[in-house]
């Protein structure tokens, strides 16, 4: 039985950019059972604004808590979503880890153990096409592209 909260892209943003802040995950867990926007929106900088979070979340049926503890997948992903998703959850950045090329996510490196997450935590519109590893090498190109099946 898979745990795993379905959340939209955005809700997943904003959890994975709180992250990337530095948020500890108690502090997360704490600010989401408080419903703290104030802490969220202070350490989030200009970019990202929690005001709207557990609202959408009531409304959409969104289980933060068991998100943030148990993991999630995102219901949708858009291509800008999946280079924040890289950015924020596996601190790669476009043109040095990673390129875009005809609507396609191309990954220089990545690990079997990075691959498995990425898998789980994006949507059923995108689909993970990992490239093999070169002699004994631990990291393998990967390719991100939509699923033809959802296109």
């Amino acid at each position: 039985m898979n745990m795993r909260s379905q959340i939209s892209q955005m809700t997943a943003m904003l959890i994975e950019h709180a992250r990337f802040q530095g948020v500890s995950e108690l502090e997360l867990q704490r600010a989401i059972n408080e419903e703290d926007v104030d802490f969220l929106n202070q350490i989030s900088g200009d970019n990202f604004h929690y005001d709207g979070l557990f609202d959408y979340a009531k409304q959409h049926g969104e289980a933060l808590e068991t998100a943030i503890l148990k993991g999630y997948q995102m219901k949708f992903n858009t291509l800008t979503g999946l280079q924040t998703v890289l950015k924020n959850k596996f601190y790669f950045e476009e043109n040095i880890d990673y390129q875009v090329e005809n609507h396609e996510i191309i990954v220089s490196k990545m690990t079997d153990k990075e691959i498995q997450r990425l898998m789980s935590l994006i949507a059923t519109n995108w689909r993970i096409s990992p490239q093999g590893k070169q002699d004994g090498e631990e990291e393998q190109t990967v390719v991100v592209h939509l699923n033809t099946l959802f296109a």
